[in-house]
């Protein structure tokens, strides 16, 4: 490594292990802390992201960038390395120490007046908080600029570069081909045999028949774990400590079996990341659309195909065997997979959800814009949800209240669950062809050579290529929504004899 690099990557590293930590604080907030622990961990998360701002901002961190940035004939990995060092510290410098402190605080009160308010449903328990994140956010952005609309600087944390105006038009194209294939499939007469799934199935069966199947799909467990949270996620502090959380419902064997898939497909992107570059500015993720790929074609494209369930049905089968005698293959799969507009986002099928997440996109641009006012979110979001899928919430737990991220200040994030499956079934289409036989390898429960291919393609680079040149490599192609529609047109035809 160049030495100029290795003087701005030990600077980075600095700033990375702080993040990490507050990332583990965070981690522990939703899964281990007591309710009394709120308040001193608002002023934990606070203290760290100050610091942590500190040393992306400081005059030693700007100097070993300006060296780097003026260094000649470095490698394409360099490259990125410096790229991706000036993309933080720009965004840093712009945002004063004490609104990020004030942001921090904020998101600790409103992850905990959420949590309260979803429990009791209570709207008017987290309404405030989230007036004062929206209010936050917006001086954010302002204070990062933007081009066009306030929601271009908080989208480019999670998928760099992207903006309202690529988006928009993204999107409504995903919108137009999913509204007239959910309502043919409302008029099917086919209908799965929803029994199959919604008996009781005991937790701990749940828990065991799920982490097999993620062992299969190759996460170590030796670097990493799984535990119980309100809302699944998935955190990795380091390719060696990489953190799974689920939930699960008796009466559902959906719940927590593909939200374990699904949080397990973004663990091994973080377990394939290159160890070689560990604590570097491209040594992550490239994008949160890309993470989402991930976790959306194991969960769906794979999770939820009839290959898949070839292999593992009889072993699930071994566990449930009650619930599950008698049950053939096909009905089983047409039962996972079935299509009907519902409430719960993380639950929906994989048709209707992106309308889940046009829904949540609408909303938080007009938040951001001053367009929708926090006072009157139930009723715009009830709204939306009849407008676009045609149900409306009985309660704000499972309408407004359901989702986690504006307490935790993710504005922007959302979008980039659609762009995931665009993406994913992209790169699927691509795995195919570099694995004629992969289809049959799924069906003898042989994950390894989906992961590997996927591990060479998507993970190790890491933060080298921007999302939309790392999807144009791997695929062929650049992003659109082509291969997602044909595929979801293509699999439900066959389901509901459209």
């Amino acid at each position: 490594m160049n030495p100029t690099i290795k003087k701005l990557v030990a600077r980075w590293s600095e700033f990375e292990d702080l993040t990490r930590a507050t990332a583990v604080l965070e981690w522990d907030q939703e899964v281990n802390l007591p309710e009394g622990g709120s308040p001193a961990r608002g002023n934990h998360l606070a203290t760290l992201a100050g610091v942590a701002h500190e040393k992306i901002v400081s005059p030693a961190f700007k100097t070993a960038l300006h060296e780097a940035n003026k260094t000649r004939r470095l490698s394409l990995k360099e490259q990125a390395m410096v790229r991706e060092a000036k993309r933080e510290h720009q965004r840093a410098s712009k945002i004063p120490a004490a609104l990020v402190q004030e942001v921090a605080r904020a998101e600790s009160r409103g992850l905990d007046a959420w949590k309260n308010a979803r429990r009791t449903n209570r709207w008017r328990e987290f309404a405030n908080q989230l007036h004062e994140l929206v209010r936050l956010k917006r001086r954010v952005a302002d204070a990062v600029g933007y081009r066009h609309l306030p929601y271009d600087a908080l989208l480019d944390v999670f998928e760099p570069d992207a903006t309202v105006k690529e988006l928009d038009p993204l999107l409504g194209e995903v919108r137009e081909a999913t509204i007239p294939l959910v309502r043919k499939v409302r008029a099917s007469k086919r209908r799965p045999n929803r029994r199959i799934l919604t008996q009781k199935y005991p937790a701990d069966g749940q828990m065991a028949f799920g982490r097999m199947v993620v062992e299969a799909m190759g996460f170590d467990f030796a670097r990493g774990r799984i535990d119980l949270s309100t809302h699944p996620f998935c955190s990795g502090f380091d390719r060696g400590d990489v953190r799974l959380t689920t939930r699960i419902h008796e009466n559902d064997l959906r719940s927590c079996l593909f939200g374990v898939i699904h949080e397990a497909g973004h663990g091994l992107y973080e377990q394939g990341l290159d160890p070689k570059l560990v604590r570097t500015p491209i040594g992550h993720a490239v994008s949160l659309g890309i993470h989402e790929s991930q976790s959306r074609m194991w969960e769906n494209i794979v999770g939820r195909s009839q290959p898949f369930w070839r292999h593992f049905l009889p072993k699930l089968r071994r566990v449930f065997p009650t619930q599950l005698k008698g049950v053939k293959l096909a009905d089983f799969h047409f039962a996972i997979n079935e299509v009907t507009p519902s409430f719960i986002r993380v639950e929906a099928d994989e048709v209707t959800y992106n309308l889940h997440v046009i829904l949540r996109y609408e909303i938080e641009k007009g938040l951001l814009d001053g367009t929708i006012k926090t006072k009157d979110l139930p009723a715009v979001w009830n709204g939306k949800m009849q407008e676009l899928l045609g149900v409306t919430p009985r309660r704000d737990s499972e309408g407004v209240l359901q989702d986690i991220h504006w307490a935790m200040g993710l504005f922007g994030y959302f979008p980039t669950y659609s762009l995931g499956n665009l993406y994913s079934a992209q790169l699927f289409d691509k795995a195919k062809k570099a694995i004629p036989d992969l289809g049959d390898q799924i069906g003898k429960g042989n994950l390894t050579p989906l992961r590997n291919w996927l591990i060479k393609n998507v993970h190790r680079p890491g933060r080298t290529f921007s999302a939309a040149e790392l999807v144009r490599r791997a695929s062929g192609q650049k992003p659109s929504p082509r291969a997602f529609v044909a595929y979801v047109n293509r699999k439900y035809g066959e389901l509901y004899d459209l």
